[in-house]
């Protein structure tokens, strides 16, 4: 009986020292193909390198030039961010009376994020109308990543919130959070033929 419960004791310290050994394997071997993958992608040492999604697209490796930086440097850039530095347009080839891909692009030197917040007007009678919903306006809390050539891309499908644009000359305006949380906006204009 004795012999039974040492047996299985030891057994049990084999399994644990082999878990071990194979969890500090996977996680060393993990370190090396990640150090791998940057240098393969010619990032730099010491900088993060992060996986986005957006979507449940996947989107390419990119370097977090600010893993670097600190708190106080990034402070400032935020600080600095202007409004006049960001743009918006539409894809060419992409607009439809449903959908559009938009390019943002922003100059700054530490990016806005951008979500899907955004309002459609229709030019009616020299004045900016908003086009009415026909549904709920849901937005997600995904957030749109400037990448290194300082722009991204957003598909919007507005079918569900105001139906198949009819002819007329639309601004497709999208808010931006700014420093202290406040709304600011750019916008686009496009024709529906």
């Amino acid at each position: 009986m004795k012999e039974n419960k040492n047996t299985v004791i030891v057994l049990v310290v084999i399994i644990i020292v082999l878990v071990a050994v194979i969890a500090y394997l996977l996680l060393n071997n993990t370190d090396k193909n990640t150090n791998t993958t940057a240098s393969q992608n010619g990032l730099n040492e010491g900088y993060v390198v992060m996986n986005a999604t957006t979507n449940s697209t996947r989107v390419p490796l990119y370097t977090d030039k600010y893993a670097n930086l600190t708190s106080e440097q990034i402070n400032e850039m935020k600080e600095n961010r202007s409004m006049d530095k960001v743009s918006i347009a539409i894809k060419e080839g992409t607009l439809t009376k449903e959908k559009a891909t938009i390019v943002i692009t922003d100059e700054n030197d530490y990016p806005y994020t951008y979500g899907d917040d955004y309002n459609i007007q229709k030019l009616e009678n020299g004045e900016w109308k908003d086009v009415q919903t026909i549904g709920p306006i849901l937005s997600t809390d995904l957030a749109n990543l400037i990448k290194e050539d300082r722009t991204t891309e957003m598909n919007l499908n507005w079918k569900s919130r105001y139906g198949e644009l009819e002819t007329g000359h639309y601004k497709l305006i999208l808010e931006v959070t700014q420093n202290d949380s406040s709304k600011a906006t750019v916008s686009t204009e496009f024709d529906i033929e």
